[in-house]
């Protein structure tokens, strides 16, 4: 039965601009993220630690399906993979998960980059929703940033 509660969803997107900055905007660079995704993104806190340094703790406050949310996260930054781990410690997310991790990675194909997401995630109950709106979430709040990031 608890096969049936645990889950993983993933889906990317093709990066038109630099895809360092790209992944930074995420990491040391996060803070400018409410400026890059404005109607996504509300604010972020740092409550314990800093913007890069592995389990540092932030505090999201974003908008999704027209209501107001927050997601405490512990961060953890692979510099070398580029890639950015999130894990829910508190949150609305955890009204239906026991465990909620994002993850963003940005991967070189060719001449091409892309920004994957993936959400790993055990359900509190069979009756909860796969958390398909917050990987929609993800997914246009990534590509708003990465518009934002080739006008700038």
């Amino acid at each position: 039965m608890a096969n049936n509660l645990v889950g993983k969803l993933e889906a990317e997107f093709e990066l038109k601009s630099d895809a360092d900055e790209f992944f930074h905007s995420f990491g040391a660079k996060a803070h400018q993220l409410p400026d890059l995704a404005n109607e996504k993104v509300n604010r972020i806190e740092v409550h314990e630690g800093d913007w890069k340094t592995e389990g540092s703790i932030k505090l999201w406050t974003y908008v999704i399906d027209g209501k107001v949310e927050v997601f405490k996260d512990r961060l953890k930054i692979d510099e070398e993979n580029k890639t950015i781990t999130s894990e829910a410690i508190d949150g609305d997310c955890m009204k239906h998960y026991k465990n909620y991790i994002i993850t963003l990675q940005v991967i070189s194909r060719g001449d091409s980059s892309f920004a994957k997401y993936t959400i790993d995630y055990e359900k509190l109950n069979e009756n909860e929703p796969s958390p398909t709106n917050y990987l929609d979430w993800l997914l246009h709040m990534g590509k708003d940033v990465d518009a934002s990031l080739i006008k700038a």
